[in-house]
């Protein structure tokens, strides 16, 4: 079992249906759908507008990103994952988040070097495989993996990185991950809130731009209203609890402790939860704790030169999610009729009547 999007769009469907009869398009939309699912939506147009965010951050990491979906949704197709699962882009975006990573932290600045595609190409089949494994496992709690299988790939080939010498690496993370400085009484304007706000939106895709932040909003809303409304609400609110925290300005500006608060939002609010006034302070209580969360992951993951990455958003949501029955005044949606939030309670309305 395993978390999905379906986006109603004339122009959508008619894709879609042009891709169900035409095995090349088929591949693309399972492509476009991967990039989509980065914002829990099969939507080709919102996975188009990602990508697009990629390369203009970086075309290395563009690259790096694109090789590693395109490998791990063929290993998909070749070893016989259902077909649905794929076209849904459940086996590709995992791999294409993996591929951003491994261009950030094993080989920045270098370009694109083969070096650089085999790696990222090691890091999709992997993603292929424990999404999988993953989705097998959390199934018999009905919990879907989200981006588990991504952030367990990156724990695992970032850090061995180190020390395969033939790759030629040229940094750690532990730079990335170390306190850069100290915001104790330090000063924000306002256009360097904004510039947070957006890079919250950016560091999903592993940049720190804001045009970048722009092309992932506008992914968002391409699938989903009240997604975007939700990610703007947790990227404004994670950015104020930073601040009042005195995290970082630094690691704050750069987005680092608001994109997990975002991406647990829009699973939590009316998708994994129906819409309501107790699931959304449930949603953005436990947004606003992934700011602590990630500090607390950068700490100790440091050390073995690892990346926090998505996991306090994906941890965090499992247990959200896997202690549904203690929670008697929320509405638990089973990831399988996910959609998108309009689209859920569209349904739940119509069961009503």
């Amino acid at each position: 079992m395993a978390a999905y999007a379906t986006c109603k769009f004339p122009l959508v469907d008619k894709w879609k249906e042009a891709a169900d009869n035409n095995n090349g398009l088929g591949f693309i939309d399972s492509l476009l759908s991967g990039y989509g699912q980065i914002a829990f939506c099969d939507n080709p147009v919102t996975g188009i507008l990602f990508i697009m965010g990629c390369f203009y951050g970086s075309v290395q990491h563009g690259v790096s990103s694109l090789v590693a979906a395109i490998v791990a949704t063929l290993v998909a197709y070749i070893i016989g994952v259902p077909r649905l699962s794929i076209r849904l882009g459940l086996y590709t975006f995992n791999a294409a988040l993996a591929g951003l990573g491994i261009a950030l932290f094993v080989f920045p600045g270098q370009g694109i070097t083969w070096q650089l595609l085999l790696y990222s190409s090691i890091g999709g089949v992997l993603c292929v495989f424990l999404t999988a494994g993953f989705a097998g496992f959390l199934s018999k709690f009905n919990v879907p993996a989200l981006a588990l299988p991504y952030c367990v790939v990156l724990l695992i080939l970032i850090p061995a990185s180190l020390r395969l010498n033939n790759l030629s690496v040229t940094t750690s993370v532990l730079p990335y991950l170390t306190e850069m400085s100290s915001s104790h009484h330090v000063t924000w304007t306002v256009g360097e809130f904004f510039t947070a706000v957006f890079n919250n939106f950016a560091e999903v895709l592993w940049q720190a731009n804001v045009v970048t932040g722009v092309f992932f909003l506008l992914g968002v809303l391409a699938s989903s209203r009240i997604d975007g409304l939700s990610a703007i609400i947790a990227s404004v609110a994670s950015t104020m609890f930073a601040i009042f925290l005195e995290l970082p300005k630094d690691g704050i500006l750069i987005g680092l402790y608001g994109y997990n608060a975002l991406l647990l939002m829009m699973v939590l609010f009316g998708r994994g939860y129906a819409m309501s006034i107790k699931s959304f302070f449930f949603s953005i209580v436990l947004a606003l704790f992934t700011v602590i969360a990630v500090a607390w992951m950068a700490t100790i993951f440091a050390p073995p030169g690892a990346p926090v990455a998505a996991f306090p958003y994906v941890l965090m949501a499992i247990f959200a999610l896997a202690g549904r029955d203690a929670f008697k005044g929320l509405i638990f949606i089973e990831p399988l009729k996910w959609g998108v939030p309009e689209t859920i309670a569209a349904e739940l309305k119509k069961q009503a009547c």
